[in-house]
């Protein structure tokens, strides 16, 4: 296996920590001492021990590099490296090389000069990559897959930096390295100024998020630089980065995934089934690794506190600096290596082509094969519910994941799927339950909404058809014979009445989406002179299966709009909001021409702020495509526009109530779910200020959350400038 020289100085030079000039044979300082010059040992460092050595001989194809802080550059013009000072200085610490310094400014300044004198030499031709994060270079692979087999990886990788700082043999420590108790967190923050990576993620909004690249030669590069290159990727599935990004994850990102349970299954459960499972630990930092590059590594400390200092767990050096969408590549193919491992059947070798495939689409062959084989018909087989909860949970993060930075057009796609994975979970359901298990209601409540509002954006029916009942009573909501949704006080299911309430409303606009859909398919239909067209989202059940598909008429959007008025007569107390002004002011302007044109609305429960915006979202869809009816319609043009005044009045009040509810900044969890709701609103507003401020609200989600919103905003501008 080829190697490369770790150091170029003579061995008197490296034993007193003197720069050599490398002059063979015999290098000039030993020559000008008068002493005879011991030689060079070409000690070599395999490619397998450092990211940095393979990416040294990866077939890369363009060279990048990073630009030099001016700090740094200010230091070499102040301090020269053969000056005299520096040599007198580097004569005291060797004099004196066990002294501890007193205060943290000294410990950075002695670790980094330990640094650089026992950095390894890794050449001077330093090649970088442009690296995609849906496809990860072979050499990326490699070196994170090896992290996997790696039983304490915390130390083993604590030993490595140890090793490269100049701290020498440490391998009996189980450290991990900010654990280290040469390190102190001050030490280590002014150790490591600038957490850079040399790869560059080609990400589509990298022109935002990203760093930006010189053409600086790498000779150029100061040698801190290049170990803190080695030092992020030695980072990379440590015990401290883990332990960040999963609670980063529980804090932040559960919360997204647990807008309608009240227990909490994503923020609470998944964190510590995630101790015995790989892959579900590895999606959790995926999708916090990839957030964080969205957000430029600023986290949210809201509730945490703003005067006390931050908890170990909460903190990464400089992280603003690290490449996140790196590590989140790594850690997402990690994961999916994982699921397909645990989803194949054991003996037959896994091929790396399936690593490409879709976890829904693993999960659900996975299922397919449980349900084939009869499993879940045993109640006390606990351990596959277990499983199938965890492997399920892993797919919902790793979806969201994709989603995170996809355009709307994009999610229909990315949902492929989840109607037979869902399907065959109700095969598996065990024979003594009426709903599911708390894991896969979860899972399913995520999938439902995300299902609708990526179908709302291309027009398509749903992946979760409405009209299969079982379905969604088995995932936890009270539909009767007649096909009405009720809310049940209390009773056999333990969700609460308001998780019921918004799931509920999540069944009803699904309805109303793909009402939608059919009314698309009847004006292309009448359009083009052909009978309309089968909806591709139609499930082939039993129970639909003989019937002829219906088409929207006065008749089916009349009954949409009284399940919605009978939702919303039945919805419990907390459904109202807390604090609401019907005339803000914006304080940061003059008091003329301040007044907000939408009122602020602020909700105690984030399940019920979304429920409401949904519900007036639902119902302006219905208003909007209302079918015509030729029969009991307005008869003159005065009845025509009377009702098309009563229309315009109605979508303006919701469109305000939708805006007043997103002025109020609800909980993240609602934020990232009005996208499609404000791109909506803003196609029905005409005052300049007015759009304006759904821009600004769009923007603001992507800002604080890291939720791509661009192109929503660049469909709003074409659509007003049309």
């Amino acid at each position: 296996m080829p190697g490369v020289p770790s150091n170029k100085a003579c061995e008197r030079c490296k034993k007193r920590h003197l720069k050599c000039d490398e002059t063979r044979p015999h290098c000039q300082r030993c020559v000008t001492a008068g002493v005879e010059c011991p030689g060079y040992v070409q000690t070599r460092k395999f490619i397998d021990q450092g990211a940095t050595v393979r990416r040294r001989y990866a077939p890369y194809q363009e060279s990048h590099t990073k630009p030099s802080t001016s700090a740094n550059a200010n230091q070499g013009d102040e301090h020269p490296p053969n000056s005299a000072q520096n040599e007198g200085q580097l004569a005291i610490n060797q004099d004196k090389p066990s002294q501890a310094p007193t205060d943290s400014g000294k410990v950075g300044s002695t670790f980094s000069f330990q640094l650089e004198q026992s950095r390894p030499d890794f050449g001077t031709d330093t090649s970088m990559a442009e690296v995609s994060t849906s496809t990860v270079q072979p050499s990326i692979a490699v070196g994170a897959t090896d992290l996997r087999t790696q039983n304490t990886p915390g130390s083993q990788y604590g030993t490595e930096i140890n090793r490269l700082a100049g701290f020498g043999d440490r391998g009996s420590s189980t450290r991990s390295p900010l654990q280290s108790p040469e390190v102190s967190g001050t030490a280590m923050m002014g150790l490591v100024p600038n957490f850079e990576n040399s790869y560059n993620i080609q990400h589509p909004d990298r022109q935002n998020y990203g760093r930006t690249f010189t053409s600086e030669s790498p000779s150029q590069r100061s040698e801190k630089e290049e170990f803190q290159d080695i030092f992020s990727e030695l980072m990379t599935g440590t015990e401290h980065e883990i332990a960040f990004l999963t609670r980063h994850f529980a804090e932040v990102l559960g919360p997204w995934l647990d807008l309608s349970d009240a227990a909490k299954f994503f923020s609470v459960y998944v964190p510590i089934r995630a101790l015995n499972c790989q892959c579900l630990k590895y999606s959790m930092a995926a999708l916090a690794a990839k957030q964080l590059g969205r957000v430029k590594g600023s986290k949210s400390s809201t509730g945490r506190g703003m005067f006390t200092s931050p908890a170990t767990t909460e903190t990464y050096p400089n992280s603003e600096q690290v490449d996140w969408f790196l590590k989140a590549a790594n850690y997402y193919y990690l994961s999916v290596s994982d699921l397909t491992t645990s989803t194949s059947d054991g003996y037959s070798v896994v091929s790396t082509s399936a690593v490409l495939d879709s976890p829904i689409d693993l999960v659900g062959r996975w299922l397919n094969t449980q349900a084939n084989q009869g499993a879940g018909q045993n109640p006390d087989d606990g351990a596959l519910l277990r499983k199938t909860e965890e492997i399920l949970a892993t797919v919902t993060v790793l979806t969201l994941y994709k989603l995170l930075d996809a355009k709307g057009e994009e999610w229909h796609m990315y949902l492929t799927g989840i109607r037979q994975v869902f399907n065959a979970l109700l095969q598996m359901k065990q024979m003594n339950s009426t709903f599911f298990s708390h894991g896969v209601r979860a899972c399913f409540w995520n999938f439902a909404r995300q299902d609708y509002l990526g179908s709302y954006y291309i027009r398509s029916a749903t992946h979760l058809d409405p009209a299969n009942t079982p379905l969604w009573r088995a995932a936890g909501i009270s539909i009767d014979e007649q096909e009405k949704f009720h809310i049940i006080a209390s009773g056999s299911i333990d969700l609460s009445q308001e998780d019921q309430t918004f799931n509920g409303l999540c069944w009803l606009v699904s309805k109303v989406v793909n009402f939608l859909t059919k009314s698309k398919q009847s004006q292309i239909a009448q359009w083009t002179g052909s009978p309309p067209e089968n909806p591709s989202g139609a499930q082939d059940t039993p129970s639909n299966s003989n019937q002829q598909p219906t088409y929207p008429d006065t008749n089916a959007w009349l009954d949409l709009c009284f399940e919605f008025q009978t939702w919303f007569e039945g919805v419990p107390e907390t459904i109202r909001p807390c604090v609401r002004i019907e005339h803000p002011r914006d304080l940061s302007k003059p008091h003329d021409g301040s007044q907000i044109p939408f009122p602020e609305v602020f909700h105690g429960l984030a399940t019920c702020a979304a429920a409401m915006q949904h519900y007036h979202f639902g119902r302006i869809a219905l208003l909007l495509n209302r079918p015509q009816d030729v029969i009991s319609g307005p008869s003159t043009a005065f009845d025509r526009l009377q009702g098309y005044r009563e229309v315009t009045k109605e979508v303006e009040y919701r469109c305000r109530e939708v805006c007043g509810i997103a002025l109020g900044r609800p909980h993240a969890e609602v934020r990232i779910y009005m996208i499609p709701l404000l791109f909506a609103v803003g196609q029905c507003l005409e005052s300049t200020n007015e759009r304006q401020i759904i821009v600004d609200l769009l923007r603001g989600v992507e800002a604080d959350l890291g939720w791509a919103t661009e192109y929503a905003v660049e469909k709003l501008h074409s659509s007003w400038n049309r």
